[in-house]
């Protein structure tokens, strides 16, 4: 798999670590997040934890829009989950665009293809 270094804001990335330091998890989740951690990692070149951090924020932003818990997601019908899941992995997606500090357009090209693998990966591992 070939790998990409994105140039990303310094203090964003810090931010965005604070925040999940305090982030409880269950552990079935921390599983998931860890794994799909590994899998965009493997894609763009970042800590672990400004990734998690990101995944975190998606699902937090999510949580806040819908005004439902992520403990729901897992009981929701099938199709709707897939969409929620995928609306989560935009999420997340528009998120590292925003902490992007290079040339937006290449950037956004990797950002999309990391986070479109790494849905993949989600259905074919976890769903």
């Amino acid at each position: 798999m070939l790998s990409y270094t994105i140039n990303f804001d310094k203090e964003a990335l810090k931010n965005a670590e604070k925040d999940f330091k305090h982030v409880k998890l269950t552990t079935e989740q921390l599983k998931i997040l860890q794994e799909l951690t590994k899998f965009i990692c493997e894609i763009i070149k970042l800590p672990e934890i400004a990734i998690r951090a990101t995944i975190w924020k998606a699902l937090k932003e999510w949580q806040i829009k819908h005004n439902k818990a992520i403990e729901e997601i897992p009981e929701l019908a099938v199709e709707l989950r897939l969409n929620t899941i995928k609306e989560i992995f935009t999420i997340g997606k528009n998120l590292l665009r925003k902490m992007v500090k290079d040339s937006k357009d290449k950037c956004d090209i990797i950002i999309d293809i990391a986070f479109e693998k790494s849905f993949k990966y989600y259905l074919k591992n976890f769903e």
